[in-house]
Parts: C-alpha cells; structure tokens; sequence
C-alpha cells in the first residue's frame, strides 16, 4: 500500500477534513516553494537589490562610517569643549583604520578597495594627529584612561 493511500486513509478514519489528493499535493509543493523561497528577498516586493552584498564594499563603507563619526566628534569637541568626545573621536578614527584593514581578508577586494584603503588610513592618520594635539594630557609619556569624563592614570605605580 502507497504511502499517499495509507495517509488519506488514515486521516479519514481519524474524521479529519478530508482534502483531494491534488489539493493536498498542492498544498505540499506551494509549500515547499514558499518556505525554500523565503531566503531569498523578491525584486518586486522589497524594492532592494537581490545580488550579494561585497565584503570590501561594506568594509570599507564600516570604515568611512566611523570617519564621519571621528569627524563629528572632533566638531562636537570644539563646540562642546567636552574631552570624552575628543577621545570618543580618537577612538572612532583608530577603529575606522582597522576596520579598513579588514579589505584585505575579503575576497572580493579590488584596486579600488585598497586604494579607499589607504585613502582612510591617511585621512585617519590626519585627523588622530588633530585630535592628539587637543588631548588634555600634560605630559605625553603618561598614559590616561578615560570613562565618562573620569581620568585615572594607567600604571599609577610609575609615576
């Protein structure tokens, strides 16, 4: 006995709602499309593009991102005279530079990538000298942590 009798059998025995064969079999299929399908994103419905996002593309845009927000904390330094957002700009701009770095574990990357590569290191570079020169740090051989405007020096014991 095939497996499709058996199971209608079964379900009729149970007083299930009996369903035709061809509909159930329908059910089955449009099911099977619909639920493999829905990884996927439909052009018409989204609005956005169905290719594969690149990792350079995206590295680098991470990269940018968090120049702009160096830049704007730098602004915001000057405007607020706040030091956590002159070190929240220093920070912004170091991770900008490694996030670009990461271009080179893509596989994706072309010569366009490791030129915005190198042009984000050297803007970067510019703009962490800025905000070096700005830091409220007396002398430059002493480290200084920061946490909401707290400052704690990092090894206390050489002072």
């Amino acid at each position: 006995m095939p497996f499709e009798q058996h199971f209608f059998q079964n379900s009729t025995k149970m007083k299930m709602i009996n369903i035709s064969q061809k509909l159930s079999w329908l059910v089955i299929f449009s099911g099977i499309i619909i639920f493999g399908s829905g990884c996927s994103k439909l052009v018409g419905f989204t609005k956005e593009n169905t290719t594969p996002t690149s990792c350079a593309d995206s590295a680098i845009e991470r990269a940018f991102n968090l120049h702009e927000g160096a830049k704007t904390g730098l602004a915001l330094y000057f405007e607020e005279r706040s030091d956590n957002q002159l070190y929240q700009a220093f920070y912004a701009a170091t991770d900008s530079v490694y996030e670009s770095r990461k271009v080179k574990k893509c596989w994706d990357r072309r010569v366009s990538h490791y030129n915005a590569m190198l042009n984000l290191r050297e803007m970067n570079t510019a703009l962490a000298r800025v905000i070096r020169r700005n830091m409220p740090d007396d002398d430059r051989g002493e480290l200084i942590s920061v946490f909401r405007e707290q400052y704690d020096w990092v090894m206390p014991n050489f002072r």
